[in-house]
């Protein structure tokens, strides 16, 4: 095994506190995760009014698919705890 390529060493004299940037107050925090949001706001793709219909289909299908089966799960054990217990 030899050395490793690519990781030297930080240089002598660097100090961390030297290379973090000033604090900046409690507000320009705040506008500038505003301002972030809303960059990222323009670059969403948006679904037009047909996506939207047919994706709120798929979900409301799906859950009521799966309310069914787990309702169907629940009346069987039921009944088998009813069996069990009362018997």
């Amino acid at each position: 095994m030899g050395k490793k390529r690519g990781s030297a060493a930080p240089a002598k004299g660097t100090n961390k506190k030297s290379q973090q940037q000033p604090k900046k107050g409690f507000f320009s925090g705040i506008r500038e995760f505003v301002r972030g949001v809303r960059t990222e706001l323009k670059r969403v793709s948006w679904p037009n009014r047909d996506q939207l219909r047919q994706s709120t289909a798929v979900v409301l299908i799906i859950v009521l698919v799966l309310g069914a089966y787990v309702a169907a799960w629940d009346f069987v054990f039921q009944n088998l705890a009813r069996l069990i217990f009362l018997s």
